[in-house]
């Protein structure tokens, strides 16, 4: 039976609390409509394995835009990669490092573009910086490595904002407040 693989990492829900690697597989009757869902490999947690193949249910639409009839469709849902946490010893070296160098203001101005540079990201910038996305870009990473090297940007909310989480002081920041 020809299986086509579908690889997600991110549902409509969080998956921080992941453990591992979940299966489902989506079967289809003779009218390509779902027939069945059925759980694969699991990752040990149960709570998080049925969630997943409820939404997966929930979207067979738009996973499987044109289901043929009699196929048996694999998704796999991996956990994200965590990212290596800062110490705050380790920040506030960087803190005062990037105060005094303005050579490295301008690789941390660099690395900032870089990261943020994709589409949806530059939308959201614009967003918080009232900015047009031509600019937002470049407003948004000279803001935040100002507020980065003066002090301004906490510990907490530099964590946060590599989560992807936006506090208040970070879109304060953003808005140039």
């Amino acid at each position: 039976m020809l299986k086509m693989i579908i690889t997600c990492l991110f549902l409509t829900f969080a998956l921080a609390s992941c453990t591992g690697t979940t299966v489902v597989h989506l079967e289809t009757d003779a009218y390509a409509k779902l027939a069945d869902v059925k759980l694969g490999a699991s990752s040990g947690d149960v709570v998080r394995d049925r969630a997943i193949a409820n939404e997966a249910r929930r979207q067979f639409s738009k996973l499987v835009p044109d289901p043929q009839p009699y196929l048996s469709y694999t998704l796999t849902i991996s956990p994200p990669e965590k990212t290596k946490k800062t110490d705050a010893k380790d920040y506030k070296a960087m803190q005062s490092e990037l105060k005094k160098d303005a050579k490295l203001r301008e690789k941390f101005l660099q690395l900032c573009r870089k990261e943020l540079a994709a589409p949806d990201a530059v939308a959201e910038m614009a967003v918080y910086t009232h900015t047009s996305s031509a600019k937002a870009l470049e407003v948004a990473c000279q803001r935040l490595t100002a507020a980065l090297a003066s002090g301004r940007l906490s510990y907490s909310s530099f964590e946060k904002a590599r989560q992807g989480l936006k506090t208040k002081e970070m879109i304060a920041i953003l808005a140039g407040r």
